[in-house]
């Protein structure tokens, strides 16, 4: 049926429809995004935002991922261009999203169809993509339950999606109460959006905050600590050891539920937390690690008395 066959209806061209799904999509990419800064900067939960990169890195060759990194800058400024094409591209495809909605829901389908396109389908998607690294959290879960709580982050993030793209899109189109039932109505989008604009920038203005706080808290800007020149000492102090990271955020390991977990094709799979592996027999001996990355006249290499129990 044509929206504006008879009286009483909602005359949404398919201009307005895509124009009012896309930012409809748009402003519901910006707030997942938001929400998933806000999972991994208070509750350590790993999102695609952190994760993706892990995941995808492993397809990549090691020649083409070297070439990669240097036309880039280097392993942080490729970490960056990750995180920031992985929330660009929430975005976008929220928008995209958000007009195929607009053009379905101009066709007649609601509710149940952003159920199943908005919630369900991408939840299993990412899960099964994700799956490898879904393990992961910054406050050192066991992976089964780091797997659980990854899981639920996904939920909650699309969940909000869903909601804020319905909602968003029924303020653009809906019918102003001023306008009596049996009477036809388009409605203004472009006055409308201009609020659901601003409270964008309401939203994506408490984003740009976690990102900084997110930054300040992640590796982006860290190049590693070195240990060189001619004061080295045979046996690397501690806290002069070199270091890099390949990880967007550090994990702060809580050992109160940190667990080391021998699983796989074992024939006695074990899981130890931490006061049983300090029980165990320990011993000491002198080791130099080495990163690969280290290069003439580098500092990517440290020697220590290292003691722990041989497994």
């Amino acid at each position: 049926m044509n929206p504006s066959a008879a009286a009483g209806t909602i005359h949404l061209t398919c201009r307005k429809a895509v124009a009012a799904g896309a930012l409809a999509g748009a402003l519901a990419g910006i707030v997942m995004t938001v929400v998933m800064l806000l999972l991994a900067q208070m509750f350590g939960v790993a999102t695609p935002l952190a994760v993706m990169g892990d995941r995808l890195s492993v397809f990549i060759p090691a020649d083409t991922f070297l070439s990669l990194m240097g036309r880039v800058g280097g392993y942080n400024h490729m970490k960056q261009l990750g995180v920031g094409s992985v929330m660009a591209g929430q975005i976008v495809v929220g928008a995209l999203g958000g007009i195929c909605y607009a053009l379905l829901v101009r066709g007649g389908r609601r509710r149940l169809f952003s159920l199943i396109v908005f919630i369900l389908l991408p939840l299993v998607a990412v899960t099964l993509v994700l799956w490898p690294v879904l393990g992961t959290h910054y406050g050192g879960l066991p992976i089964s339950s780091a797997r659980l709580v990854t899981f639920l982050g996904l939920l909650v993030s699309f969940v909000v999606f869903e909601r804020t793209l319905v909602l968003s899109f029924r303020g653009l189109t809906g019918r102003s109460r001023s306008i009596p039932a049996e009477m036809e109505f388009s409605p203004p989008v472009g006055r409308r959006a201009l609020i659901l604009g601003g409270l964008g920038l309401l939203v994506a203005g408490g984003g740009a905050g976690l990102l900084r706080k997110l930054w300040q808290s992640a590796t982006f800007s860290y190049d590693g600590t070195q240990y060189k020149g001619g004061g080295v000492e045979a046996i690397t102090p501690n806290e002069k050891f070199y270091c890099v990271t390949k990880n967007v955020i550090d994990p702060v390991v809580n050992e109160s539920v940190w667990r080391l977990e021998v699983t796989g094709l074992v024939q006695t799979p074990q899981r130890y937390d931490s006061a049983q592996l300090r029980a165990l027999p320990a011993v000491t001996q002198e080791t130099t690690l080495m990163c690969i990355s280290n290069g003439l006249d580098a500092g990517l290499m440290s020697n220590a008395m290292w003691k722990g129990v041989p497994l």
